[in-house]
């Protein structure tokens, strides 16, 4: 697999070193859209790559609304990854406002998450190991999963489908597939809507699988 870094990520020099060591074919060049690239079989995924500050900044700014749409436009497969944990983000939000009385809730961080979620697929990770580590395994399984793209055309861009398949960890693209096609869901409000219940009426799925499943959706939209 190729890994293609932008030459304005900073330390480049940890991401190619953990990509190289991973076996992959490592380049960093200056890409016009997206921070890194893979791609395998002229295949390609994308990834917008934002540490916390940087997504606030950019959601204030309305530049990373911009960035997920240009990668919608030109990639089969794109998602934004922010790197970072809630503590963190409630103190750059206080930092923020005490240093420049400019301020950022919870719930603007949430909603940011919402309305990208509409379009593309947000993947958030505790720090950037993590990050690395699943940009790579998400590539892998975009590339590998050909029934996910025979079923989900992008036209058909069913966002309850994409965040459980790609934001929910623990869930594959089968299991995924199995509680939108049966419980009938479209959005992400089908997805917050979920009940215990609901899942473990499904064949395959248990208790544990479908609490699983429900704390992930709380964490990112409570």
């Amino acid at each position: 697999m190729k890994v293609f870094i932008d030459t304005r990520e900073t330390d480049r020099i940890r991401p190619a070193m953990f990509f190289y060591a991973t076996n992959n074919d490592v380049s960093v060049e200056e890409l016009l859209i997206g921070d890194y690239i893979f791609e395998e079989d002229g295949k390609q995924t994308v990834f917008e790559y934002k540490t916390m500050s940087d997504f606030i900044n950019s959601v204030t700014e309305g530049r990373v609304f911009n960035q997920a749409i240009d990668q919608q436009s030109q990639f089969l497969y794109h998602f934004v990854i922010i790197e970072g944990t809630d503590e963190e983000m409630q103190k750059i939000c206080s930092d923020r406002y005490y240093s420049t009385q400019l301020s950022f809730s919870k719930a603007q961080f949430y909603g940011a998450i919402a309305r990208l979620n509409t379009f593309t697929t947000v993947i958030r990770v505790p720090n950037r190991k993590t990050a690395f580590e699943v940009m790579e395994q998400q590539a892998k399984k975009c590339f590998d999963d050909k029934a996910v793209a025979k079923s989900f055309p992008k036209s058909e861009g069913n966002a309850a489908f994409r965040f459980l398949c790609y934001c929910c960890q623990g869930v594959g693209s089968k299991t995924a597939e199995k509680i939108v096609h049966e419980l009938k869901l479209n959005n992400l409000k089908d997805v917050i809507d979920l009940k215990k219940d609901d899942l473990i009426s499904l064949s395959g799925i248990g208790d544990a699988k479908a609490t699983n499943i429900l704390e992930q959706v709380r964490m990112d939209f409570s």
